[in-house]
């Protein structure tokens, strides 16, 4: 009689009716990474066959695009192998000065910031990276050869 009184009170349990509620929620949502990119575009021509005898006055040698969806802005940094000098091997040297974006940059050999963005958004943004040398007075008083130095771009997320 037990068993019979338990298994009738568990039925009665499980046959009550379900009450529904008068209202609901879902929740809806998405996630989004972070676009951080930067390409470096030469100006054809012009970056690889600088004039170091006449010199060169704020000559355009690249675009630099800058890509980003930080939500903290972002930080465009610039470093040269030659700490801004022109190289030929361990011959000679021709010192010259960047711009970025119209501004001019300290050149070192670590990483200098040369562009700050201190709000977060979505950018699609071209920097121009222009060159000048002060010349020399001749050919004759370089050394005969090839002269160069590597510049990097970092961007980074604040």
């Amino acid at each position: 009689m037990k068993n019979f009184l338990i298994t009738s009170a568990a039925f009665a349990l499980l046959s009550a009716p379900a009450f529904a509620a008068t209202q609901g929620t879902l929740l809806l949502q998405g996630q989004i990474d972070q676009v951080l990119s930067l390409t470096v575009t030469p100006e054809v021509g012009v970056h690889d066959s600088l004039d170091l005898v006449a010199g060169e006055s704020d000559r355009k040698v690249a675009v630099v695009n800058e890509q980003s969806n930080s939500n903290t802005g972002y930080k465009i940094f610039l470093r040269t192998t030659n700490a801004g000098f022109l190289k030929n091997g361990t011959l000679d040297s021709v010192q010259y000065s960047l711009s970025y974006d119209g501004s001019d940059v300290t050149l070192s050999d670590t990483d200098e910031q040369v562009k700050s963005v201190t709000t977060g958004g979505v950018y699609d943004n071209n920097s121009d990276v222009a060159v000048t040398i002060a010349g020399s007075v001749s050919a004759a008083a370089l050394t005969q050869g090839t002269y160069s130095d590597t510049v990097t771009f970092t961007i980074q997320a604040n």
